[in-house]
């Protein structure tokens, strides 16, 4: 395992180098997981969701206080009347009558008891809690495993380019070679003929490539929330080679703490208290409240007199044709489907986690065999140079191992980036780091 990891280390790090660095920003796999949880919007939503779901939690706390209002009224009326005289003064008293009143008061109201439909409020809102978190969980691991990939894609696509001009590189040589010995008379110009054609395709092969690492770095930028394009930089942790040495006891892991499942637990859940929210309308339901007043106008030159109350009420719905019994019915279809959906939710984290697990490990015996296949690839390209410098084999000898030796690149770099990958959608299940 120790020599697998400086094998893959050494391999990934000579092949990093992009000849377009210093030309954009580059980022880390940190720095980009970073950026891009910033920027992405489903993750930004996820966080207003679980802002809100704690203040749902508040306030299904709120209903078991009491409800407290205040007022206060300040009124003017005026009416128009005839003229009439006072019997005992004989005084003329106008018709037109003018009264201000002023009124300040206060209630208070709270449910003594509501059928349990306020304990099934906070369930519902605990569980809204739970999901909206397991949300986030979700989105963060989405949005790391989507820019995980993106930077896997830019960095890959800059080993290629590297690969690509090594193939550049050698045909240049072989170029060299065949123009040399065509000089002797040693080999015909058909050998200095397929050699410039040789070199014209790997140039046409790194100009495809570099058109792919474009899109990959454009991409990447995007996702980080940059502008442009951004250049994948790789250190020597990302290569780490991780131990899965309990497949059992990660599958457990998966099917209980995975943030999709966590999530439509809380799903379940929520449609639990959602029934106990509607058999709540079969109960009574008892309030109290209490209010105090005081009134006063300007007959009495606004003398503030008090009033107070005090009621206990009790309301009752024996029958609203059958209306509770159909909402009783959907709740009901509705929590049989969130325990459907939970239920197989844990099996297919469980199968995704085992496809990826077989995948990981198939992908580190891919790298261990394109690794050596790859050194041997390089000796037998360097010695059917040699041997084509000095004569003893012809282009076509040559053009083989040079072909082989550009597949042997192309697969030790595929090989690499697939286990990061496989590597990666499993630390997305499990929405933690292996």
């Amino acid at each position: 395992m120790r020599r697998l990891s400086l094998v893959l280390v050494s391999c990934a790090l000579s092949l990093t180098a992009s000849p377009m660095a210093g030309q954009q920003r580059s980022v880390t796999l940190e720095e980009a997981l970073r950026l891009a949880e910033l920027a992405a919007p489903d993750v930004v939503q996820a966080r207003g969701n679980v802002r809100s779901a704690g203040a749902s939690v508040r306030a299904a706390w709120g209903e078991f206080l009491p409800s407290i209002q205040t007022s206060a009224t300040y009124g003017k009326s005026s009416s128009d009347g005839p003229s009439r005289t006072d019997p005992i003064t004989g005084e003329v008293i106008s018709g037109n009558q003018a009264t201000s009143s002023l009124s300040l008061g206060g209630s208070a109201s709270v449910d003594l008891f509501t059928g349990f439909r306020r304990g099934a409020d906070l369930n519902a809102a605990r569980a809204g809690r739970t999901e909206a978190d397991a949300a986030l969980a979700f989105q963060q691991s989405q949005s790391a495993l989507a820019t995980t990939n993106r930077f896997l894609e830019a960095l890959q696509g800059a080993d290629l380019v590297r690969v690509r001009l090594e193939a550049i590189r050698r045909a240049q040589e072989k170029l060299s070679i065949a123009n040399a010995r065509l000089s002797t008379r040693s080999i015909t110009i058909a050998d200095s003929l397929q050699a410039e054609v040789d070199v014209i395709n790997a140039r046409l092969n790194l100009l495809s490539q570099e058109s792919s690492l474009a899109e990959a770095e454009a991409n990447l930028a995007r996702l980080v929330g940059l502008e442009g394009r951004v250049s994948a930089v790789a250190d020597s942790s990302l290569f780490r080679i991780v131990t899965v040495s309990d497949s059992a006891a990660l599958l457990d892991e998966a099917t209980e703490r995975s943030p999709s499942v966590v999530r439509a637990s809380a799903q379940a859940r929520a449609a639990r208290a959602n029934l106990s929210i509607t058999r709540s309308t079969y109960f009574p339901r008892v309030s109290l409240s209490t209010g105090t007043s005081f009134r006063g106008s300007d007959q009495n030159d606004f003398t503030l007199f008090n009033n107070r109350d005090l009621s206990v009420q009790l309301s009752w719905q024996l029958f609203n044709g059958f209306a509770r019994e159909r909402d009783v019915m959907v709740r009901r279809a509705s929590l049989d489907a969130a325990i459907s959906r939970e239920a197989d939710e844990r099996r297919r984290v469980g199968s995704v986690l085992t496809a990826q697990l077989a995948a990981l490990r198939s992908a580190e015996q891919r790298m261990v065999l394109t690794a050596q296949n790859l050194e041997s690839a390089r000796a037998s390209s360097r010695v059917q140079t040699e041997r084509y410098r000095l004569g003893s084999i012809g282009i076509v000898e040559l053009n083989a191992a040079q072909d082989a030796l550009s597949r042997a690149e192309t697969d030790a770099v595929s090989a690499r980036f697939e286990y990061l990958r496989a590597k990666a959608q499993i630390e997305a299940i499990l929405g933690r780091t292996l």
